[in-house]
Parts: C-alpha cells; structure tokens; sequence
C-alpha cells in the first residue's frame, strides 16, 4: 500500500507538470527571484522536463515493481531536496504556494511541507522493503518500461512546451468566456504604481505623491490590489483586465469584444519577444482583416518596451498592456494567441506552433477553426498507447516467466 501511494503520488506529480511545462518554468523563476540566482531560460527549461520526467518515472517504477533497490534511493535523494526546500518555503513565504502539483491541486506552503513529510516517511520505509515485493515486469524487460515511460512523458511535456497544455487546470479553459461576464466594478479598485530610476523600481500607492517624470522617475505599470474579499475568493477566478498602452485606463470592455470573431496575440513579457516574429504576427493581421476578424495585441511591459516595439514592428493592430501573470493564466507561450467567438475562448496556441510564416501565402488556413485542436482526444490516444504498450511488456514478461517455469520444472523431472 505504502509503494501504491507513493507512486501514485509522484506519477500525479509529474504528470501535471509535464501537462504544464510553463507553469512549472515560471514556478522555478520565482524560486530563483526569491533566492537571488540568476538561470538561463533554457537551463530552466532543462531542469523542468528533468524533474518531470524523474518524478513521472519513479511513480511507474513504484507501481510496476522495477528497479526495486534503486527507485526508492532516487525518490529518497529527491525527497532530501525538497524536504528542506518545503520547509524553507513554509518559514520565510517566499512564493504563494510551491507548485509541486501545478495548478490541477494547489496547496499550501505548510500543506506541503507536511504532505512531504509524510512522503518522507513512506519512502524511508521503501528502501528496507521495497525489494521484496513482487515486480510485474521482469529485470529483462524494464528496460522497455523506461524508453516507453520516457517517450510518453516528453511528448506530453512537448506538446505543451511548444503549443499549449493537453489539459488545462487554470480559469481559461477552451468553451470559457475570456471576461466573466459579471466583472468586477473597478470604480474603487485601489492600485500601486511601480517606477523606475536608475534600474531600482519603487511601487507607490494612491496615498503617496507619485514621483514626476521630470526628476529621472519613469512610470513602468500599476497593479490592481486585491481586496480583502477578492483574496478569499478561489484562485481559478477571472481577474484578466485589460489597460490602454500607457497603462492609465482599462479599456477591458471595448477592447475585447462580446460579438463576433476576434484573435488576441498575448505576449507577457514583450521585451523578450524576437523581432523575427513581427513579420508573422503582421501577416496574421493581414489575414484576420481579410477575413472579418478584428486583432489585437495584449502584451506585458512599459511604455518603453511598447514604443520600441511599435518602432520595430510597425503594427496596424491596437496594443494593449496587462498584467504578466493574468496572461500568463489565460496562454502560455511568448507570443501566444487567442481566439475568440462572441467572447467566448474557441482555441489556444503559441505562434511557433502555427504551421504557416505568411498567413496571406497559399499555405495559409482560411477557416479559423481548423487550429482547433482536440486536447482531451489527443491525451487520450497518447495514454492508451502508452498503457496498451506496458500491458504488452506486462504480459510479455508474465510469459517468459512462466515459459522459465515450466523450464525448471521439466528440468528437473528430466
């Protein structure tokens, strides 16, 4: 029971955060923010698929029975990381919550902590006696078991690396409206202002003098505070708001529109954003206004960072500026993009991922809705291979076992 749990456990673990690379990258950021490191986007990356895929496997190996010595020390080495890890998290609050199940089950930091302690427990337990339980996949073939294991888990992490999440567990789900249609009334939101000088950036109240611009200060965004109400509402909730490009007026209600087709190119952090993708992104407006849809950009950063890229890209489409992590709820990727009938989400992609560099070429889809992609069906048919091919090293392994039976025992008679 205690080997079922912990592989269930760690399977669940790793599942969600192949599911949801991007969520798991930016947890990892906020680590490194919070500890003062500096990491390459793309050892990050790294890191995650490897702590996905480690995690994923170990799950499986617990379940199946293989590798019984050594499984149970990997688990135990990881388990002296994040034990310590959890605690440290727990104290100093440095991060709303860990992520260790991403956004499909959200815990607390003490929550976790304990939830690790008790995994602890288990697992100390496992290296004395997972060894003598029965393995359901022979030492010969477990080998299979891991590339199998592996080239599942990496497609899942792939596929929401590159295009988005097979499954999503945030408050924007494809068939959900973008804006709720009840919004909350901002006419006594309270905001901070964050400037900057000289590379150090302050945030100020409504209450303080807000610095001029003239005395070096550069107005980078402002953020809406929660209110003591809002922050006990579930975190799935919809908070995407919507401001002009200088950030001063929310214009959430005229620019994204209630009726009709509309695609949204979503970028959180623009100043990260290639230029190469200019051409691509103008090209999509190109088509989008050839064929009745209006576009618009949605985009994360200063007004700095807006006016270069309007220097650079010299877009026809209107931008619009938002808060990172509200973007980054309804897409991942940098830019991704949204669209939208009457409102209401009809798919989700990265525009790497859109198959065609020049939307007007003869390549190009005419029907929007050819993006739409069936995520639950996809899932499904990865999973039922993945598990019809373990059933087939399962039952494979169960007849060489019983074919060296039957060796043995007319070995003997002989």
């Amino acid at each position: 029971m205690l080997r079922l749990l912990v592989g269930a456990t760690f399977i669940y673990s790793g599942f969600v955060k192949a599911v949801d690379p991007w969520g798991t990258f930016y947890k990892f950021q906020d680590y490194f923010q919070a500890l003062g490191i500096h990491i390459m986007d793309s050892m990050t990356v790294i890191a995650v698929f490897m702590l996905f895929g480690v995690e994923f496997f170990v799950g499986v190996a617990l379940v199946l029975g293989c590798y019984r010595r050594s499984v149970p020390v990997i688990a135990a080495t990881m388990m002296a990381v994040m034990l310590p890890l959890t605690l440290w998290i727990a104290i100093s609050d440095p991060v709303a919550d860990c992520g260790c199940f991403g956004d499909a089950l959200i815990l607390t930091n003490w929550q976790t902590f304990w939830k690790n302690v008790v995994l602890t427990a288990m697992i100390i337990w496992l290296l004395f006696f997972n060894s003598k339980c029965r393995c359901l996949i022979i030492p010969a073939f477990q080998w299979m078991a891991i590339i199998v294991t592996a080239s599942y888990i990496v497609v899942i992490g792939l596929i929401g690396y590159i295009r988005q999440p097979l499954v999503d567990f945030r408050a924007y789900p494809v068939g959900e409206r973008l804006i709720a249609e009840t919004a909350d009334d901002d006419d006594d939101a309270e905001f901070t202002f964050i400037y900057e000088k000289d590379g150090m950036k302050r945030e100020f109240s409504e209450d303080d003098e807000i610095p001029d611009e003239d005395s070096g200060w550069k107005f980078i965004e402002r953020r809406r505070i929660a209110s003591s109400d809002e922050s006990e509402k579930p975190a799935e909730q919809k908070n995407l708001r919507v401001w002009d490009k200088d950030g001063k007026e929310d214009v959430t209600d005229t620019a994204v529109r209630d009726e009709g087709y509309q695609i949204i190119v979503m970028m959180p952090d623009l100043s990260k954003v290639s230029i190469a993708t200019t051409w691509k992104i103008n090209s999509l407006y190109d088509w989008a206004r050839s064929h009745a849809t209006d576009m618009i950009a949605v985009v994360s950063g200063s007004p700095q960072d807006v006016a270069e890229w309007e220097d650079l890209s010299m877009p026809q489409y209107d931008i619009y500026v938002a808060d990172d992590t509200s973007i980054k709820e309804v897409v991942r990727g940098n830019p991704a993009v949204v669209f939208l009938r009457n409102g209401e989400i009809k798919w989700k992609i990265s525009l790497d991922a859109m198959d065609v560099d020049d939307f007007m070429s003869d390549r190009a889809v005419g029907n929007p809705m050819r993006y739409a992609i069936d995520s639950k069906a996809e899932l499904r048919n990865l999973t039922l291979i993945y598990v019809s091919l373990l059933a087939v090293i399962i039952m494979l392994s169960y007849f060489v076992k019983e074919r060296r039976k039957w060796w043995f025992a007319k070995s003997r008679k002989s």
